[in-house]
């Protein structure tokens, strides 16, 4: 058993406060296998959870915009196993997608980390594309996770794409190319999940340089107390035998999932739909909880008399008309003064356009873009996203270009 002491940075005074009451969407399935032209057409099968109108396989999407969250599995383990995710997430209103690479004996970090950036810009694409079943009901805000090995890919694909709006994993392991080297190049708000008594990634060799390493403005650090490495997947005959005699949990599989969403399910609120009753949820939680100890650092102050302390700032964007030709007109409400930055990315995730990069005072600053790249090029008609970075915060917004 690892003895840890309890942990944390940012002590907190709250009131009381609760997030949105669920809303217990029917869970729709569907299997989809997409192409990577950027990788040779690699082929990326994945299972897909989202909102329903009714529970089944290839079901209706319910009305409205989901958030999306790309979920990779760990060594040798199988997307099956994490059933609790996306039951615990699709009925609350989150588009919950889990990809099938790299399940070998020898598998390829890096490219499972690009797979789970390429899952992210292709649901959002998705949702702008008529001939998809998810046309309309794609949010443009994501997040990208996973368990073990899949926690490590995560930060590869946050990484990788930075148009990624957050990153949430359980028991992260470090991966090659390095997660831990990864995580300085992610600036997303991050939470990261560790099990007590982890003794197959341990969290000192594993989360918690991690979480040092994260260029996050909002981060925290949850550890489960008695919680071990596998019991945050269903049994696996693989994972038991990879952890042996050295596993000591002193909780139950089911008790420790069900910590892991009471912590998700608020956090993803916030930083997915920017609701501001779960934010002050998720910290009365780390403030209250003896199930967990936990590290945070974030642009919040701690304030007495009973008063909520403030969630980070947010940045609200705007493109306008959408889809466009030529010219969209960009709106972007500023929370306080500061350096401002909009790029412009590809549905692939690489930049290809920066409209602004200045110092700016809070307000509203407006701004253009024509559908060029940076060399004045004409791109072609397709789905675009733009990231706006100010203050600590940030926001993506979807453009559609038409020519």
């Amino acid at each position: 058993m690892i003895a840890r002491p309890v942990l944390v940075l940012v002590p907190l005074l709250l009131g009381l406060a609760s997030g949105p009451a669920r809303a217990d969407w029917a869970v729709g399935h569907r299997s989809v296998t997409y192409q990577d032209p950027a990788r040779g057409n690699r082929s990326i099968p994945v299972e897909i959870y989202y909102p329903a109108e009714g529970a089944g396989d290839d079901v209706p999407v319910a009305p409205g915009e989901f958030p999306v969250y790309v979920f990779g599995h760990g060594y040798l383990l199988t997307w099956d196993l994490y059933s609790f995710v996306w039951n615990g997430l699709v009925p609350n209103g989150f588009l919950v997608a889990l990809p099938k690479t790299e399940g070998s004996l020898f598998p390829s970090h890096g490219e499972f980390g690009k797979d789970l950036a390429f899952l992210v810009a292709k649901l959002r694409s998705a949702g702008g594309d008529p001939g998809s079943p998810l046309y309309g009901h794609v949010a443009e805000t994501a997040a990208v996770g996973g368990h073990s090995m899949g926690g490590g890919a995560s930060f590869l694909a946050a990484a990788e794409d930075p148009t990624i709006d957050a990153i949430a994993n359980l028991a992260a392991a470090e991966t090659s190319p390095s997660a831990i080297g990864a995580a300085s190049d992610v600036a997303s708000p991050a939470l990261l999940f560790a099990g007590g008594n982890d003794c197959v990634t341990p969290p000192e060799g594993h989360q918690l340089p991690m979480y040092d390493a994260l260029a996050s403005d909002c981060k925290a650090y949850v550890e489960i107390a008695g919680a071990s490495h596998c019991q945050f997947a269903a049994y696996s005959f693989t994972c038991a035998l990879g952890e042996g005699s050295c596993a000591d949990p002193t909780i139950s599989r089911s008790a420790q999932q069900a910590t892991v969403l009471d912590y998700l399910l608020p956090w993803l609120r916030y930083e997915l739909e920017g609701d501001l009753p779960s934010w002050v949820a998720f910290q009365e939680l780390l403030a209250s909880d003896d199930r967990t100890t936990f590290l945070q650092e974030c642009a919040i102050t701690a304030v007495a008399g009973g008063e909520a302390a403030p969630p980070p700032p947010r940045l609200a964007l705007a493109v306008r008309p959408n889809p466009f030709n030529p010219i969209a007109s960009v709106s972007i409400a500023v929370p306080r003064p500061g350096p401002l930055r909009v790029v412009v990315f590809d549905s692939r995730g690489r930049a290809v356009s920066r409209i602004l990069e200045e110092t700016v005072g809070a307000g509203t600053i407006e701004a253009s873009w024509n559908g060029t790249d940076d060399r004045g090029t004409a791109l072609p008609s397709g789905v675009y996203f733009l990231r706006a970075s100010a203050a600590g915060a940030s926001s993506v917004a979807r453009a559609v270009l038409v020519r």
